[in-house]
């Protein structure tokens, strides 16, 4: 469980940072097209982390199957001095920590985030003045004003910025706050997800100042000086909170007023069909890691063992595969209670020179029920044992695995 979880949470990771190289590198390139066209490029981070969740290729392979009863192996089940599992994993141990730390440094975070949020909730509609008016809260945002924001702007600024805080509640951008806000929280040790949260804000402020002045391009001169009488106003920090004032530079945010190409179907079509390319590039590369993985093809050879009182049943079989695939198999047994149905699910993971972990997953009985989540870490070429025993049914199962490396990559 530890491991899937780690292997999942650097998954996501490198997706996020892949997703952030890429806008920044495609930077000036979106500049020149515009604030709103760079702002809608931030699709691409949630488009490269749900990609994962698109099918994907099977990874539970059988190459090789063979049974053989009593076959030469057989004998190894009642041998002593085999490896006994579950045996703990040292790299299982080191995930167990990271993951520790990684989940301490989330929850703080959010905790931080909450707090911040919850300052400005209470504060209700009005502000300190001399505070930047926000637009707060997501199912029912609220606009809230400082207290001096009659005195601070004319009539014509207030009504500018009451339309550039009514564009930001139409986009839905306190939605991709509180995103931003938990995907910081989740990668906080990341520099990359700091320098994209400061870059969405900023984004998100010059994408509705271009809607404003697009809108009303003859009142540009009135939302220059809107933006002068709200330089260097404080603003209340919150995840959930769309402000007037950003900490993007004065001078390039007046620039950026004068630069506002027309949107239009052409340019939101080459948008969205950039955007699903880079994610599809990214599975199409997660597809071919699962389906043509790097590792060495290993060799199971098994002895399964079945014992129901008096009477034994055993199986030599063999599975391959390579590492980190999972090797699936199916007994069906004879439909008897000393013989019952049975599956299993071997993940071989090669470790370290000459060491295997096996991640064992194994069912017994009508239905098919898990029993038992072994785990080995073993050498090349020795065999380990992994058994089960039910006491209310006198079973017990035998399971002695030989790990060896069939072919290298």
């Amino acid at each position: 469980m530890i491991d899937a979880l780690w292997t999942l949470a650097l998954r996501q990771a490198l997706l996020l940072s892949i997703a952030i190289i890429l806008l920044r590198a495609a930077r000036p390139m979106l500049l020149r097209q515009g604030p709103g066209f760079t702002y809608a490029a931030w699709w691409l981070v949630p488009a490269m982390l749900l990609t994962p969740l698109l099918p994907q290729p099977a990874n539970a392979v059988v190459t090789r199957f063979s049974v053989d009863v009593l076959g030469p192996l057989a004998s190894l089940a009642g041998q002593d001095g085999l490896p006994q599992a579950p045996l703990p994993a040292d790299d299982a141990q080191h995930h167990r920590w990271w993951m520790l730390v990684w989940l301490v440094g989330t929850a703080t975070a959010l905790l931080v985030q909450a707090l911040r949020q919850w300052r400005v909730a209470r504060l209700g509609t009005t502000l300190p003045a001399g505070s930047s008016p926000a637009l707060i809260g997501l199912l029912r945002p609220r606009l809230a004003l400082p207290a001096d924001f009659d005195s601070r702007f004319s009539r014509e600024e207030r009504e500018l910025i009451l339309v550039h805080e009514a564009v930001h509640q139409a986009r839905l951008d306190n939605l991709w706050n509180l995103i931003s806000a938990v995907l910081l929280a989740m990668h906080w040790w990341n520099p990359l997800a700091w320098w994209a949260a400061r870059r969405l804000q900023a984004d998100q402020e010059l994408a509705c100042d271009q809607a404003v002045v697009g809108a009303m391009p003859e009142r540009l001169p009135v939302y220059v000086q809107a933006l002068l009488a709200a330089h260097h106003l404080p603003t209340h920090t919150a995840p959930v909170a769309s402000r007037w004032a950003s900490a993007h530079p004065l001078v390039d945010r007046i620039a950026m007023l004068k630069h506002t190409p027309a949107s239009s179907r052409t340019r939101k079509s080459l948008m969205a069909a950039g955007l699903a390319a880079c994610a599809g590039l990214c599975w199409t590369s997660q597809a071919a890691s699962l389906s043509n993985p790097a590792g060495p093809e290993l060799k199971l050879s098994l002895v399964i063992s079945q014992q129901v009182g008096e009477r034994v049943n055993r199986l030599q079989l063999a599975l391959a595969g390579r590492d980190g695939q999972t090797m699936h198999l199916d007994h069906p047994g004879d439909g008897s209670d000393a013989n019952p149905p049975m599956a299993l699910d071997l993940t071989a993971h090669v470790v370290a020179p000459g060491r295997v972990r096996i991640d064992a997953v194994m069912w017994e009985g009508r239905p098919l029920a898990v029993v038992s989540r072994p785990v080995m870490l073993m050498p090349l070429d020795e065999p380990g044992l992994i058994e089960n025993v039910d006491a209310a049914r006198g079973t017990r199962t035998s399971l002695v695995v030989v790990p060896s490396v069939v072919k290298l990559p």
